[in-house]
């Protein structure tokens, strides 16, 4: 044992920087007279400290040879610690010896040593050097066996079993989650109105602003059914429960206000008041119309978010005067849908658009 001790020290690679580092311990270890000792200091080195450099050892072309000494000292372990485990190990042991190829002039040379590991008088009187001295004789061949081909893969089985059309089932849950159900019927009313735009009356009013009768709206809802029948505009209230806007105002919210009517009153709202602009003024007046017409609403508090905030940290109060601001919120209210309780920053009156 002292021996393959030294052995597998003296394998090690001298040229491996993590060896150079640790070489005066290498050169101490290998030392025949210092492994006989077996000191407890020299055992505590060997576990702690050696062992993590075996690593570095080269064992390419090995692989069989190494497998078959881990079988050996399993085997030895197994004789010395624990009897019962011996008959396993024999087993895996004899199995590799029967499938050396005993035609090769190497494997040929060593037919005593593998007729005797494969007796069962060998195993019952086998001890450590025996198996120690079948380990040595039989190493330099044992990667010479006959090897059998990868077994095919087990065949998974495939049950096709056959379901009748007729009878499939098929409808759609509500996740019961507010938001994600919102969003998917947003989705739905986006993409069923907007190829009506430009065709239907009531939603071009809606669009514009406008108010909107209840026969109009019950008018809009028949003709989005035959379009699309998983959209009723009169669910779109029940996501807004607390809401005393109407249908057609939530509905802007999701389909946006047209381009052209909201310059209309922009342009309106301005000449009406004679408000001179400056180029930043004109800027955030630009901005109001767009996300107006992307949002479909828009209310007080929003003038000091952003993007509004993009061009003045105080947003409206920082670009406008006080009497010019109140002109603009104003203004702004009538575009207000009463989604959700908001506290204003400016206290004025809900007007409708010009």
């Amino acid at each position: 044992m002292i021996a393959l001790i030294k052995q597998d020290i003296d394998a090690l690679d001298d040229n491996s920087i993590a060896i150079k580092d640790n070489w005066k311990l290498k050169q101490q270890l290998s030392q025949i007279d210092v492994l006989h000792q077996f000191a407890p200091v020299t055992k505590a080195q060997l576990y702690d400290h050696m062992a993590p450099l075996m690593q570095w050892r080269n064992i390419k072309g090995e692989g069989e040879a190494l497998k078959w000494d881990l079988d050996i000292i399993t085997a030895q372990y197994a004789q010395l610690c624990q009897p019962r485990q011996l008959d396993a190990v024999k087993a895996q042991i004899q199995i590799k010896v029967r499938s050396l190829s005993m035609h090769l002039n190497q494997v040929r040379s060593k037919a005593n040593e593998i007729r005797a590991i494969q007796q069962e008088n060998y195993w019952l009187t086998a001890n450590f050097d025996a198996l120690e001295h079948s380990r040595q004789q039989l190493r330099p061949v044992i990667h010479l066996r006959d090897k059998d081909a990868t077994p095919p893969a087990a065949v998974i089985p495939v049950f096709d079993i056959k379901e009748d059309i007729g009878e499939y089932q098929v409808e759609e849950r509500k996740t019961n989650i507010r938001t994600v159900d919102y969003e998917i019927y947003r989705q739905e009313v986006e993409k069923t109105l907007t190829p009506l735009f430009d065709k239907d009356p009531v939603l071009q009013k809606i669009r514009a602003g406008q108010p909107v009768s209840e026969a109009e709206l019950d008018a809009l809802n028949a003709l989005v059914h035959t379009q699309n029948p998983r959209v009723d505009l009169e669910l779109l209230a029940e996501f807004y429960p607390e809401s005393s806007a109407g249908v057609d105002q939530l509905l802007r919210t999701i389909i946006g206000l047209d381009v052209d009517a909201i310059e209309q009153q922009f342009t309106a709202f301005v000449q009406q008041h004679h408000i001179n602009l400056s180029a930043l003024q004109q800027r955030f007046l630009g901005l109001l119309k767009s996300e107006i017409c992307r949002k479909g609403h828009m209310t007080i508090a929003d003038l000091y978010e952003q993007p509004f905030k993009g061009l003045h940290q105080d947003g409206i109060d920082g670009l406008f005067q006080a009497q010019q601001a109140e002109l603009i919120a104003s203004f702004i209210a009538g575009f207000t849908v009463d989604t959700h309780s908001v506290k204003s920053q400016l206290d004025v009156t809900s007007d409708p658009p010009a």
